[in-house]
């Protein structure tokens, strides 16, 4: 009996020191998480058939899947509101709305950038749209809980509008937050 108490211990030794202990200080990385953003934004939409001009107000929501550190998929939804004119002279209030399906890759030094497509309404025209998006989270950090980051991004949308709009593009400048 004794022989076999001693085996046993010495097979529980040997596989207990084969095992590494967790470093606790260790960061974990994160893979596969819910991704959620909320940001304001200002900004100016202009060209098309009708050379529209006008300043925009408005919010930003984001919601998706952050993969790895680096690469993360959202719908971005976009709304805003503001005052335009036409080059024939007509002006008057507007709105925006998009809502574009996002790839987005992040750069170790904290700055980031994405692309996708998706569909936008002007105001009453509407149609399909590209997005670019490329921003920066000023502050960092490290953990293993949920993160939130504050962002300053420039977006870019093209939306290519119906009715005898053409390409109408909006720039906007957003501050806002992304949870990872």
């Amino acid at each position: 009996m004794r022989k076999h108490v001693f085996v046993l211990a010495c097979v529980c030794s040997s596989s207990m020191a084969s095992v590494a202990l967790a470093d606790p200080d260790a960061a974990v990385s994160s893979t596969g998480t819910l991704r959620n953003g909320f940001s304001l934004s200002a900004g100016q939409e202009f060209g098309g058939d009708r050379d529209i001009s006008a300043t925009m107000f408005g919010v930003d929501w984001r919601i998706g899947w952050r993969f790895s550190e680096a690469l993360s998929a959202h719908l971005h939804s976009h709304l805003s509101f503001g005052s335009g004119k036409e080059a024939n002279g007509a002006s008057g209030l507007t709105g925006t709305f998009a809502s574009a399906a996002v790839l987005e890759y992040t750069l170790p030094m904290g700055a980031f950038v994405g692309a996708g497509a998706g569909y936008g309404v002007l105001n009453n025209p509407n149609g399909g749209l590209v997005e670019a998006r490329a921003g920066y989270y000023p502050f960092g950090t490290a953990g293993t809980e949920k993160q939130r980051r504050l962002n300053v991004t420039l977006d870019y949308r093209a939306f290519f509008a119906n009715q005898g709009y053409g390409t109408v593009s909006s720039v906007a400048l957003s501050i806002g937050y992304d949870t990872f």
